[in-house]
């Protein structure tokens, strides 16, 4: 049986190298977003649209429509 890497002391970049080479490994994943929790600096995405999300984007097609005098 292969000995597996230290994740705790493995630098964020190579754990991520590691994750994605080895995506099976689900201890290295959960090390590895707990790490992108923690860290500063690192930029977060809820995810999901909102309903200003959609209504932004509304506007900016009916922009566009307005533009161009067309739908495509």
């Amino acid at each position: 049986m292969t000995q597996q890497p230290n994740f705790q002391t493995m630098p964020r970049k190579e754990l991520r190298s590691y994750v994605l080479s080895h995506r099976d490994d689900e201890d290295a994943l959960r090390i590895y977003m707990d790490r992108l929790k923690s860290e500063p600096g690192i930029d977060r995405h809820q995810g999901g649209v909102t309903a200003d999300d959609l209504a932004r984007l509304d506007r900016l097609v009916q922009q566009s429509i307005t533009k161009t005098g067309e739908i495509s």
